[in-house]
């Protein structure tokens, strides 16, 4: 008998997990508490307006390009991706701004428009973000995550100092024009993170943003989450939309099940792709980790207040 592992939300790294284990012969289940799946990527309809609101660039396609070789498949295969040019603007004030086109010529050129000398320190660093790219994104992030012994590595050795480095300090260190120096900052806020508590080697996400530009799915981000879906079906994933999950079940220190709008649902394994804090929140106080107190002294990722604006013009 296949064993049945039941999956609590649905997000990017829901459903890639739930497509890998149905790959793998397990019998998989997918719970999600919204009327649509994607987690924070879900898509809003209201009054004849269609909105993503999770996502809203297509960064590192070549991430979603090894995920979907994986079983066989290219994104091409679900939706179309259009390279945007220019990619976008950083506004500093009212019509003023700095456009971020979808080259890196054109990306030198504007940052030798805004200060001479400064293409040349752009092209240096740009190269060591590169490389850091091929090491952490093509390498690292496919470790199993087991051990902070994985990131040991020769090629991350070399890297050492960049970890008692911040972006910040090596992009002041370079970019002395103020408004040049908040454009390469802000990917890492991606991470979740500050450019002053970063280290140093995630200039990655320069390489990301730069390198190799940014892009958009025809109809939108909700694609990936549907070409995710329709990937993890093909694989006999089964989903549950709104289900609730109440908690997760626990006898003699091993999980048999979660609760789902107070029904329980049995299975040998239980996978949660919802943040660990809410997680740990579904299992009774002796199985946790961290306590509450734990939690209430901690500093969650930076996030925003986002207004959904739709105009009908003639």
């Amino acid at each position: 008998m296949r064993k049945k592992i039941n999956i609590i939300g649905s997000g990017f790294s829901s459903l890639s997990a739930a497509s890998y284990l149905a790959k793998a012969g397990l019998d998989v289940e997918v719970f999600e508490k919204n009327k649509t799946i994607g987690g924070r990527a879900r898509q809003l309809k209201r009054d004849g307006f269609t909105f993503d609101i999770g996502p809203t660039w297509y960064w590192m396609p070549d991430v979603f390009e090894r995920f979907f070789k994986d079983f066989n498949k290219n994104p091409s295969d679900y939706y179309k991706l259009e390279k945007l040019d220019p990619a976008y603007s950083v506004y500093f004030g009212k019509k003023d701004f700095i456009t971020i086109e979808n080259t890196l010529e054109k990306i030198f050129s504007a940052f030798e428009k805004e200060e001479e000398g400064s293409s040349t320190k752009l092209k240096k660093f740009i190269k060591v973000a590169k490389n850091n790219y091929d090491i952490a994104i093509k390498d690292l992030v496919y470790k199993p995550g087991v051990s902070p012994l994985e990131l040991i590595t020769p090629k991350t050795m070399l890297k050492v100092g960049q970890f008692f480095s911040t972006i910040k300090k090596d992009v002041r260190k370079n970019f002395k024009n103020k408004r040049l120096a908040q454009i390469l900052e802000f990917p890492v806020l991606f991470l979740g993170a500050k450019p002053s508590d970063t280290p140093s080697f995630y200039s990655f996400m320069n390489y990301a943003d730069f390198g190799l530009g940014t892009f958009h799915p025809k109809k939108g981000m909700y694609q990936v989450i549907l070409a995710m879906e329709k990937l993890a079906k093909e694989q006999g994933v089964k989903f549950n939309t709104n289900s609730n999950v109440d908690s997760i079940c626990v006898e003699n220190g091993i999980v048999n099940g979660i609760v789902v709008n107070g029904k329980k649902q049995s299975c040998d394994l239980v996978l949660s792709g919802a943040d660990y804090y809410h997680t740990e929140s579904l299992l009774e106080k002796k199985y946790r980790q961290y306590s509450e107190n734990y939690w209430q002294k901690k500093i969650f990722a930076p996030s925003s207040l986002l207004f959904y604006v739709g105009f009908e013009k003639n």
